[in-house]
């Protein structure tokens, strides 16, 4: 294999799901990382203590337990204040309602994540994250804003 970053795996604290990790890690894998997996339910500190280890060049956060939006937080928050600075995202299922997608992903991208994966095209879009960020560093990528949907009343929408 040719590793050509080093990538931290982690999910959030209240998520005990395996599965997720093991299918990001082979795909990480695949796409030129080299991954060290943290596994499930991930404590804060543990995630902390690898990063300053380890200096890696990506933290990826899953979830599939419809509450990975509040661990997505408190996990950058806790990393924020320890003055750990690493290109994050986070991906998944992140919230118990799908209409509540791009209110998450604009939250966690104001809040400093550099990307945030859900849908249907999670997958795909996060590859063309991957080969981007092994072309010119995952901290240059410039995500797309979310669209603020009808229901997030006191938020102005985007002209198109």
């Amino acid at each position: 294999m040719n590793v050509r970053f080093r990538c931290l795996l982690s999910t959030v604290e209240s998520d005990s799901h395996l599965w997720n990790l093991v299918y990001l890690q082979k795909y990480l894998e695949e796409n030129g990382a080299e991954v060290r997996n943290l596994g499930p339910c991930t404590p804060t500190e543990e995630v902390a203590s690898a990063i300053r280890a380890e200096r890696p060049d990506l933290l990826v956060v899953s979830s599939v337990n419809g509450h990975g939006f509040h661990g997505a937080q408190v996990l950058l928050n806790a990393l924020r204040e320890r003055g750990l600075e690493v290109p994050c995202v986070a991906g998944g299922k992140l919230t118990t309602a799908v209409s509540d997608d791009d209110r998450v992903r604009r939250e966690l991208l104001e809040l400093g994540y550099t990307e945030v994966f859900t849908g249907d095209d999670a997958i795909p879009h996060f590859g063309d994250f991957l080969r981007f960020g092994m072309a010119h560093g995952f901290s240059a990528w410039r995500a797309e804003p979310a669209p603020i949907t009808p229901w997030d009343s006191n938020l102005t929408p985007e002209v198109i």
